[in-house]
């Protein structure tokens, strides 16, 4: 198996870089800019909102959603994807100076306390900016969304598994499909991996975090 463009994302990802992640033209058949909550700073959480255009979001793991006690944010998901959004949230004003939460430096403040391995209920405020998503335990093998791609790709490159992911959206206000997001990954340097290329290498390598 070619894992080249797996390994090239993780690289990309473990420098603080932004990624395009594409899922399957059977199911959304969108893309995603992708980058690691760890890593996130206010020049890419700025990139994001104004290139994407899409709602920023931020994929974590079940464990961590159970630990600071963030709940569905709806009884009943009807929605198609059954993505698992929970109750929005911003920093508290103790952290990185946030004030009303919306800035990319706001953003990015509540992205990296959620990176925090030692963060807790109390680091965080409702309703805020920023929309987690719970990813499957599973990974990509479980559910092939964006919010396991991820999540799955941080525990490639050995970080604490909270990811920040927007859809990148055209500027005639519809929904970027993969002629855009090529044309938009050669643009901006940027390495463009399928979910497909990434299930296929778990499957077949394992989660363990990749050494570069």
């Amino acid at each position: 198996m070619n894992s080249s463009s797996v390994v090239k994302a993780v690289e990309a990802l473990k420098k603080g870089k932004l990624i395009i992640v594409v899922d399957n033209s059977d199911r959304e058949n969108e893309g995603d800019l992708l980058g690691l909550g760890a890593k996130m700073t206010p020049e890419n959480m700025n990139f994001m909102v104004t290139n994407a255009r899409g709602l920023v979001c931020a994929p974590i793991t079940s464990a961590l959603a159970k630990r600071l006690g963030l709940k569905a944010m709806v009884e009943k998901n009807t929605e198609t994807n059954k993505t698992a959004f929970t109750i929005s949230l911003d920093g508290t004003n103790e952290i990185g100076g946030i004030t009303t939460g919306v800035s990319a430096y706001d953003r990015t403040a509540t992205i990296n306390k959620l990176s925090d391995p030692n963060c807790e209920a109390k680091d965080f405020v409702h309703p805020g900016h920023m929309f987690p998503l719970i990813a499957k335990d599973g990974g990509v093998l479980e559910r092939n969304g964006h919010t396991e791609a991820a999540v799955d790709l941080a525990k490639l490159c050995g970080v604490t598994p909270v990811g920040t992911i927007v859809e990148v959206l055209r500027p005639d206000r519809h929904m970027a499909r993969r002629d855009y997001l090529s044309q938009m990954s050669n643009e901006y340097q940027l390495p463009m991996l399928s979910i497909d290329e990434l299930s296929e290498f778990i499957r077949e390598n394992g989660l363990d975090p990749i050494d570069l």
